[in-house]
């Protein structure tokens, strides 16, 4: 494939991931931060893509600041699909404050700055930039690794997502290293491009098969056989809902879906067809939200003053404090240490 036709299916590719994008960043009830997050690496990868194609066809100059450009939005988009990745494994050892993920991109910002104010080459080499863009391929990794459950609702699969990562830093190693030949210098741009309009396919592929990921909600064809008839969903909810309220099974740090489907004589299947079907959570989201809850009970009533957050938060499920902190600030937009603190 020549210059042009790659550039031409760079901006094909990129079009369509704006299309995308645009609207899955765009921000109503019920839809789910991880449709938020790959809206925004969408927006963003487009970006870069449309400027890579244009500079392949001579659109824009090989200057620093189209350099500058393109590694600005790769040390963006690194952190989008880590968050993506965070938010789809539900993995709780996240922290809950993740300004750190863009320090890399404010530090380069600051030293292009810095050196282009003293009048001196701000030209940034990829060997400097390629370690970093390792790092974050390494957390993305043990994201996934350490995940607690795989998400049937993923927008585009974990394991999609760190093969293209890890085809992609091969192909940055082997410019790095053999650059010189005359070949390779061109083997980024194609992988980026290809890698870029697959990862769109998909994207549009489970829009059209599975139009309840892409708006934020839903159980998708998953559960289109059902088991359940509405009568039977309806009074297994309310054994649910009992389970959880009445007899505080979400306080247990160890509940599983299938201890939860035992207590209420269903079958896992059955609990997370009617969540996903009837409420639009899943498992994991229920949970979280009666923990959630029950925190926000404590911490107003001024006789659990003299408890710790952690030890509330273990009272009520959560086996860890990073894992209290992100489910609440995910569900509350603050900490539960903020919480405590308005309530004063």
């Amino acid at each position: 494939m020549g210059t042009v036709e790659l550039a031409i299916v760079g901006f094909a590719g990129s079009g369509v991931g704006t299309a995308l994008g645009a609207p899955m960043v765009w921000a109503r009830p019920g839809r789910a931060a991880g449709v938020r997050l790959m809206g925004g690496w969408l927006l963003s990868l487009s970006a870069l893509v449309c400027i890579i194609s244009a500079r392949l066809v001579g659109w824009l100059p090989d200057s620093e600041m189209v350099a500058h450009s393109v590694n600005l939005l790769g040390l963006s988009t690194y952190p989008l699909l880590f968050l993506y990745l965070w938010e789809e494994t539900r993995t709780s050892a996240m922290r809950t404050r993740c300004w750190w993920l863009w320090t890399p991109a404010v530090a380069y910002s600051a030293a292009a700055a810095i050196r282009g104010a003293l009048g001196g080459d701000t030209a940034v080499p990829f060997a400097w930039l390629l370690p970093v863009l390792l790092l974050f391929t390494g957390a993305c990794i043990a994201l996934v690794v350490r995940r607690e459950r795989t998400a049937g609702h993923e927008i585009v699969p974990a394991a999609w997502i760190l093969g293209a990562l890890v085809v992609l830093n091969l192909a940055q190693v082997a410019r790095m290293l053999f650059g010189h030949v005359a070949p390779v210098p061109a083997i980024v741009p194609v992988v980026i491009t290809f890698e870029f309009v697959a990862m769109v396919g998909v994207v549009v592929w489970r829009s059209l098969h599975l139009p309840a990921v892409v708006a934020g909600g839903g159980a998708g064809p998953r559960y289109e056989k059902s088991g359940l008839d509405p009568d039977a969903a309806v009074a297994l909810l309310a054994r649910v809902h009992h389970a959880l309220t009445a007899e505080r099974l979400f306080a247990d740090t160890g509940l599983t879906l299938g201890r939860l489907a035992a207590a209420v004589e269903s079958t896992p299947h059955q609990v997370s067809e009617v969540l996903n079907r009837h409420m639009k959570v899943t498992f994991h989201e229920l949970l979280n939200r009666h923990r959630v809850d029950d925190v926000k009970v404590q911490l107003r009533d001024p006789a659990a003053d003299g408890y710790s957050v952690e030890g509330i938060g273990l009272s009520a499920g959560f086996g860890s404090r990073s894992a209290l902190y992100a489910a609440f600030r995910r569900l509350e937009g603050m900490t539960p240490t903020e919480f405590r603190k308005r309530r004063s």
